[in-house]
This record gives structure tokens, C-alpha cells and sequence, in this order.
């Protein structure tokens, strides 16, 4: 729109000779919807093209450096394409022939000259002479000119905030998956290894090992299964069960409630979940399930707690309550162990018989940490889209605006203003059009960030929400260095205007 408007104000005394000739309305209109179209279809195109090569393959990539993939095979989605370039070219098409039918609405004799500046209007601001009268005189030509071109107005806004919320959305993705790492394995997991044993034969011994040695702060065994679990409603599903003593679970595991982070435990007669499980199923605290031991005994237990996990399913259970609803002795089959020095703990448990495998969080969350070297490139995409989003608005706008009052301009150099009075002049509305629309882009873009992180979200894996405070603030200076630059670009043009053609009469 703000594309088209500038052309055709350019343009505008073309229009009027047009008409004068006695082409019609839609013979005029058809040149600017011819423009429209072929732009449109070279930018759906180049944007086909560019988007088919590029983001599938940053996405390949980022997923390859977690999990061993077979080799990317590309196609194009003839629907999805089709889909967008109609939808694109169609809004394209509807905008320029709703830009141009409104600029021939004038006479001929009208369009031949330059587009008459509309009356300034009285804003709310005047109502309070205190306030009104400690303005400076561009400041309240600057207030007047919000009120004078709505238009003007609201395509800034949108433009600038559009721009803003997308960078809060890039920032975000990478704030809520870049934490999950740190909260699963460095807060709720409190621990840096799992020892996993063929049976609980050799499990004293071990335990003396590992707390004979300072190295280990601490070590406490559990057991650990995959147990079916058959809800209410018929649906079958498998979940990890960790069973602790309810004495020890503290000492390595920090359950805690998503929202407010409540502390939970397993003292109670139920079963702790994690967060994921119970929205994949509609879970709530006090709804039962039926599960299954570790050799397939069924039992019935509550759910007392919902905690917060971003990795897997887990269902957490007391010792004694597993005895108690099972009638069976529960085996440790594992030992969580936080050390400090993984492989000194390792080499401490070379000689004990049964250890089936140790598992190191410590590789886990390195491969995680490339995973997100990934995102960097992604976002700086989002940066140079959302760049140009606001470079394009905002110069089409201050061209616009410069053009609509160059005679303005000019009177005010005539009257002896410097440049730099000028520039403050035209772009202290641009400026606060702008911090207005990146204001208003910030809560969009946590709209956004919400959408893009509901639908990512996969079976086993839950992304944060949380979007950190840095990550607005960039996006605000981002685009408050877009529009800055643009300004700059522009202050030549104002330069450039030479007084006395521009103040002499089109008759």
C-alpha cells in the first residue's frame, strides 16, 4: 500500500492528462494492476525459491546435529505454493486498485496539480494550554500532523509493528528453547548421571563406592521402568516410572508446579506427572490412572501433582506407596548421581559387576547447545525480513511525505530554518509514529512467539513460553536502528530541495 501510494501521487499529474485525454478509470487502474501483478509474481517467486532452498535446510540441519537422519530429499508443494501466491497477488491487486480508484475520484484539472495539503485539525492535546503552550512549534506541528494523515498513521503502525513483533518472536523461539536444557538437567534434574544396573545384586556395594568418594555429592538409587498406563477413556499410552524413596528424591530431583514453581512431592497416597503427559491427555490433579508394575501388575492411584518436565514423559511414585498398591518389593534398577567430575565416577566404578550403562547429561546438553547455533542463522533471517519490512514502510512513508509538502519545506527554509530544524521538522512525526508502532509490536510479537511455540510442540518435548526481558528490548532498539538509518538516508533529500523551484507556481 504504502508502495503503490507513493507511485501513484509520482505520478499524479499522469492521471489527471490521462483522464483529461478520455481514457477511462479502468483503463488507467489496469497499468497500475499490470505493475502490481508482475511484482508481485517476481516477489512470489524469488520468495519460493529463496524460502525452499533456505529454511528447509537450516531446519535439516538443526535436527541433524540431536539425531542420526536419513538424507534430505526436497519437493515442492504445488498446493501450498499455489495457495500463497494467490493469496499474496490477490491483496496485492486489491490494494493498488483501491489506491488508484481513490486517487482519480479527482478532476483532471485537479490531478495536474500537486495533491493539496490537508487542513490541520485541533488535537486533545490543545485542550490543556499548560501542556499545549511548553511545546515547541514543531512539536505542535508534529502533534497536528498524527490527527492530519490517518492514513499515514496507521500504515506506519502496522508496518513498524509488524516489524517489531516479528524480531520478539525470533528472539523468543531461541529464549524458550535455548532454556529447556538448562531447567530439565540443571534445576529440575539435579543430578549429572544415571548408573543403570542389570539388578539390585551388587547395589550396596556400588552406593559404597560412589559416596566413599568426594567427588560424588551425592547418589541415590531408584527404579525405573516403562510402564503402560490406560486412562479413563480407554486410550493406552507408556510412560517413564521413576520410583524413589520419598526421603531421597530431594536430594536430586526439584519437582516443581510450571506456573507458580510449588515444590511437589511423593509423600502423599499419588503419583506426580509431568506437564506434557497430562496435556497430551487431558490430565488434571485427581483424576486416577491404571498402571502397570514392572512384571505387569495393574493398580489404580491418583494423580496428586503436575510437574514441570520438558523431555519425555515421567511419572514419579513413592516407594512405599508402589509396595502398597503392587504387593511387591520395589528393586532399584538405577542410581542418580551428581558428580563433579563425570569420568572420575566412572573410573570408581570400573571394577563393580552389573553396571549395565552410565549416562552422561553432559553430552546431551552439548548437542543441544549446536542445535541452537543453528537458530542464530534462523534468526538473523527473521532480523533481515523484519529489517525490510520496516526499511520499505518507512521510506515509501517519508518519500510520501516529503513530496506532499515540499513546498511546506521549502517555505520554512526560505524563512531561515537549518537543516537540522528541518529534519526535526518532517521527522519527528516519523520517529514517534515508529516508537508508537514498536510499542504495540511488542505485545504482538508474545502473541506470535505463543502461535510459532503451540504448534512446534512435539509428543515428547514441551517448550517454554517465557520470553526473556533482553529479548524485547532488542527488538525495540532493532527497530528504533532501522528507522534511524532510514531517517539518516532521507535527511539527503531534504537537503536537496532547492527553494525556489519548489516555490514556484504550477500555473
Amino acid at each position: 500500500m504504502t508502495t503503490m501510494t507513493r507511485l501513484i501521487d509520482e505520478e499524479r499529474s499522469q492521471l489527471g492528462i490521462f483522464t483529461a485525454l478520455g481514457f477511462s478509470k479502468n483503463k488507467i487502474i489496469s497499468k497500475y494492476l499490470l505493475y502490481a501483478l508482475l511484482a508481485s509474481l517476481s516477489g512470489s517467486l524469488l520468495g519460493i525459491v529463496v524460502g525452499m532452498a533456505l529454511f528447509p535446510t537450516v531446519i535439516y540441519s538443526a535436527w541433524h546435529l540431536m539425531y542420526n537422519l536419513p538424507p534430505m530429499h526436497s519437493f515442492l508443494p504445488f498446493k501450498v505454493v499455489f495457495i500463497g501466491v494467490v493469496a499474496f497477488t490477490s491483496l496485492m491487486l486489491m490494494v493498488t486498485y483501491l489506491v488508484a480508484r481513490n486517487s482519480l475520484k479527482e478532476m483532471p484539472a485537479q490531478l495536474m496539480r500537486p495533491k493539496a495539503p490537508k487542513n490541520a485539525k485541533k488535537v486533545f492535546l490543545e485542550k490543556i494550554p499548560s501542556l499545549w503552550k511548553s511545546l515547541s512549534f514543531t512539536s505542535k506541528i508534529t502533534a497536528r500532523n498524527l490527527i492530519r494523515y490517518k492514513s499515514r498513521f496507521f500504515m506506519t503502525v502496522i508496518g513498524v509493528a509488524g516489524c517489531t513483533g516479528l524480531l520478539v518472536a525470533g528472539f523468543g523461539i531461541k529464549d524458550s528453547i535455548s532454556g529447556i536444557i538448562e531447567i530439565q538437567f540443571k534445576d529440575i534434574f539435579d543430578y549429572t548421571n544415571t548408573i543403570n544396573l542389570t539388578d539390585d545384586e551388587y547395589l550396596d556395594d556400588t552406593l559404597k563406592v560412589l559416596n566413599a568418594d568426594s567427588n560424588n555429592e551425592q547418589a541415590v538409587p531408584f527404579e525405573s521402568y516403562a510402564s503402560k498406563v490406560y486412562l479413563v477413556d480407554g486410550d493406552e499410552t507408556t510412560i517413564n516410572m521413576q520410583i524413589f524413596d520419598d526421603r531421597q528424591i530431594d536430594r536430586v530431583m526439584n519437582l516443581r508446579t510450571l506456573d507458580d514453581g510449588q515444590a511437589l512431592d511423593i509423600h502423599g497416597d499419588g503419583v506426580v506427572i509431568s506437564e506434557k503427559f497430562a496435556r497430551n491427555n487431558n490430565l488434571k490433579v485427581g483424576d486416577e490412572l491404571t498402571i502397570e508394575s514392572s512384571d505387569g501388575l495393574k493398580a489404580t492411584v491418583a494423580i496428586d501433582g503436575i510437574c514441570e518436565m520438558y523431555f519425555q514423559h515421567y511419572m514419579f511414585m513413592s516407594k512405599a506407596l508402589y509396595e502398597d498398591v503392587f504387593q511387591k518389593i520395589s528393586h532399584p534398577n538405577a542410581i542418580a548421581v551428581k558428580a563433579i567430575d563425570s569420568e572420575v565416577m566412572k573410573a570408581d566404578l570400573i571394577d563393580i559387576p552389573h553396571v549395565k550403562s552410565i549416562v552422561d547429561f553432559e553430552p546431551m546438553i552439548a548437542n543441544f547447545q549446536n542445535m541452537l547455533k543453528a537458530l542464530d542463522f534462523i534468526i538473523l533471517v527473521i532480523i533481515l525480513s523484519s529489517g525490510s519490512l520496516a526499511l520499505v514502510v518507512l521510506m515509501n512513508l517519508s518519500e510520501v511525505n516529503i513530496s506532499e509538502r515540499i513546498r511546506e519545506i521549502a517555505t520554512i527554509k526560505v524563512l531561515g530554518f537549518n537543516n537540522r530544524e528541518v529534519d526535526s521538522y518532517i521527522f519527528k512525526e516519523i520517529l514517534l509514529l515508529t516508537i508508537i508502532g514498536a510499542l504495540i509490536g511488542l505485545p504482538l510479537g508474545k502473541l506470535e512467539h505463543n502461535l510459532i511455540m503451540t504448534v512446534i510442540n512435539m509428543e515428547m518435548v514441551m517448550f517454554g513460553m517465557k520470553l526473556n526481558v533482553l529479548s524485547y528490548l532488542y527488538a525495540f532498539l532493532i527497530t528504533m536502528l532501522f528507522t534511524v538509518i532510514v531517517l539518516l538516508l532521507m535527511s539527503r533529500s531534504l537537503k536537496k530541495i532547492k527553494m525556489v523551484e519548489s516555490l514556484k507556481s504550477v500555473e
